[in-house]
């Protein structure tokens, strides 16, 4: 019988996630966030260097930047229009009650944060996670569907809510930021090697143990 400390070891064995998001600042973190919703990591990276090498990736240049101009930048991420929009939003939120600090916002208590990104019109839970946990190195757990997914496969849950996979998690590994964002990284590889939409069983660290292999082989 698997537990969520036996994947996370199982997997910490099998892949390297250090330096998951790499990132030069808090700021790029929080943008690179909003743009990863509904996409591919990759073509996140390609923006994120046009952003830089248009000196783009502080919080003033994004908060007055014509947002036409910042839709052609990041078009390749998809649904560019919606992006630019809550990306200007949140470098204004961030620049009108934080002195374009952001370090200022991640600094508070991590419900008080939480809740206040949640108030910014187009971050949802999981942006908010994504953005406490590697940004800010809270010990919130990032409960993506990538994440929900190998879970429910592996029998430690049985539901796909938001919410209910984020508290499985928490009640399960005490609120480490370290741990969270690895035990995240391990179960996002997975499900992009392995444990896919059309799963790839053979060869996958948990094989043995996972009933939904198992359930297959009858």
């Amino acid at each position: 019988m698997m537990d969520l400390h036996k994947i996370y070891e199982k997997l910490l064995s099998k892949f390297v996630v250090d330096n998951w998001w790499p990132a030069e600042s808090q700021f790029e973190i929080m943008v690179g966030a909003i743009l990863t919703q509904q996409t591919t990591w990759e073509k996140v990276e390609e923006v994120i260097r046009k952003m830089k090498a248009r000196s783009l990736l502080n919080v003033e240049t994004l908060a007055s930047i014509d947002q036409e101009e910042l839709e052609r930048v990041i078009m390749p991420v998809g649904f560019y229009r919606q992006k630019a929009e809550r990306i200007k939003r949140l470098a204004t939120y961030l620049q009108n009650h934080y002195n374009s600090d952001p370090s200022l916002l991640l600094s508070r208590p991590l419900d008080e944060a939480r809740n206040e990104l949640l108030t910014i019109k187009g971050i949802g839970k999981e942006t908010a996670d994504a953005i406490l946990l590697y940004a800010g190195k809270k010990g919130t757990f990032v409960a993506a569907k990538h994440c929900c997914r190998v879970l429910m496969r592996t029998g430690l849950i049985g539901t796909d809510k938001y919410d209910d996979v984020k508290r499985f998690v928490e009640q399960n590994i005490p609120p480490d930021p370290e741990v969270y964002a690895k035990l995240y990284a391990l179960l996002v590889q997975l499900s992009k090697t392995h444990c896919r939409n059309k799963p790839q069983c053979q060869g996958c660290p948990l094989e043995d143990a996972c009933p939904f292999n198992r359930s297959k082989r009858k």
